[in-house]
């Protein structure tokens, strides 16, 4: 067992040394503070027990003056960097990053990948999802291991307690997700116990380090696919009784972008009537059961819909458009519709309960559907889609895309952090690696290439100083 180091001070310590005859202070206080680590961590002592008193003293200078001004947080600035390094040694996950990486991972951190591919392949997709790969490969993964998600989040609460106040609060977007180019159906997890951990419970873990929304979205599963449909009822039912995950939202993408409806338009434009029509049933029939399965959160006003097109007024793109959009709703609508009626005339009751709710859930739904965004980023499969370069949500897309480290370390406020412990940051128009490497267990596992536009520079330390 390791005896307990008494800290470094200006009390156990000497204050003063001779220098021709005269009295200097022996250390200086970034001097101090380094024989401070270098007692404290040369046995790997938990930092919690022993904090250093410089920074522990700092930390509570710095409080209050916040309070004194009326502030509740403040973002860590260089100032607190210089003065704060060493806080982290020890915490696992961390290991080897300083507190500027830290800092910079906790601003920027939104997208939390536990999972990566997606057989959806929606066009539209910003993270240019393709169906999951490396499932059987010793050196590669698709799929993070619990033990590292638990890891970050215990890292996170363990560096938070050390520093009094919670370093991913942030000033900008209030979100989590819990995946990058995955559908949220897809994704659970099982630890070494064999345990499975749902959404809902990854969802939690990291809300219990910030209290921020988890974000929940769908374009859809196979209707086929049984052990996905009895997840996602089974994630329902665990939502819709109790409040304990009122801070997940959820969404469902209902775009004419999905690959299913693409098939069905390139069909139409092959003049093929049947597959045209083969594949659109396919896809409203999806979306129809989808719908259906998640309307009992509609009760806790917690569903959404992410409507996305392109422009009416945008050429040589039928069947992508607004309006193109706004017929498939019809047809969906009219399926959600038969499938709430027939739940109900069955006596099943699964979703609906009265003929009068009916009405109220169609209302509901519809409403969510009014406003369509028409202005997505025009990169991989959709730039094979909107061929026309001159089209002004073209021109948007080349506007946002810089292909400089430095700019985009100033401006992005956006980060991803793959299942493999590497950060990128991102703008949703092109993306850079960083030199922030977590302590995974996977670290040195490969996984698929990180979108959009996934430069060759990379953003380093110097780029992203406070």
């Amino acid at each position: 067992m390791i005896k307990p180091i008494q800290p470094i001070s200006y009390i156990s310590t000497p204050l003063i040394k001779q220098v021709n005859s005269k009295q200097t202070p022996a250390y200086s206080q970034n001097e101090l503070l380094n024989l401070n680590n270098q007692v404290f961590y040369k046995s790997q002592i938990s930092f919690g027990k022993n904090e250093p008193k410089l920074i522990k003293e700092y930390l509570k200078n710095r409080e209050k003056k916040l309070t004194n001004a009326d502030i509740d947080y403040a973002p860590l600035n260089a100032q607190d960097i210089k003065h704060i390094e060493g806080i982290q040694k020890g915490i696992k996950v961390f290991e080897n990053l300083s507190m500027q990486q830290i800092n910079f991972l906790a601003q920027n951190l939104n997208e939390i990948a536990l999972q990566r591919g997606c057989n959806n392949m929606c066009s539209h997709c910003y993270a240019e999802a393709m169906p999951p790969s490396y499932k059987k490969a010793e050196n590669k993964i698709n799929k993070i291991d619990f033990e590292d998600y638990e890891n970050l989040c215990n890292g996170f609460k363990e560096l938070n307690q050390r520093l009094g106040f919670n370093i991913l609060q942030t000033n900008h977007d209030d979100y989590f997700t819990l995946f990058h180019d995955s559908d949220s159906s897809m994704i659970f997890l099982q630890d070494k116990q064999g345990k499975t951990h749902d959404y809902l419970d990854l969802a939690k873990m990291i809300n219990d380090v910030v209290d921020r929304v988890v974000l929940f979205d769908t374009a859809g599963w196979n209707i086929q696919d049984k052990k996905t449909q009895q997840r996602m009822e089974e994630l329902v039912e665990k939502t819709t009784s109790t409040d304990k995950y009122d801070f997940v939202e959820f969404n469902i993408s209902a775009t004419p972008f999905h690959s299913l409806y693409s098939r069905s338009v390139q069909h139409n434009i092959d003049n093929n009537k049947e597959k045209e029509q083969k594949f659109r049933e396919i896809y409203t029939n999806r979306m129809a059961n989808v719908i259906f399965t998640l309307s009992p959160l509609i009760e806790k006003d917690n569903l959404h819909f992410l409507s996305r097109a392109l422009p009416n007024d945008l050429e040589k793109v039928n069947g992508y458009k607004e309006n193109d959009l706004k017929n498939l709703y019809g047809e969906i609508f009219k399926k959600v519709e038969l499938l709430y009626e027939q739940d109900i005339e069955s006596g099943n009751k699964k979703v609906i309960k009265t003929k009068k709710q009916i009405n109220e859930y169609l209302q509901k739904i519809k409403s969510e559907f009014d406003n369509v965004n028409t202005e997505p980023g025009i990169n991989g499969r959709l730039a094979k889609i909107v061929t026309n370069p001159k089209a002004e949500v073209c021109k948007k897309t080349r506007s946002n895309q810089f292909n400089n480290p430095q700019i985009a370390a100033k401006n992005f406020e956006y980060g991803i952090l793959d299942i493999n412990g590497k950060f990128y940051s991102t703008n949703f128009y092109e993306t850079y690696k960083t030199d922030i490497q977590l302590n995974y267990n996977n670290k040195n596992k490969k996984t698929a290439a990180i979108s959009p536009e996934l430069r060759k520079k990379q953003m380093t330390q110097e780029m992203y100083k406070i």
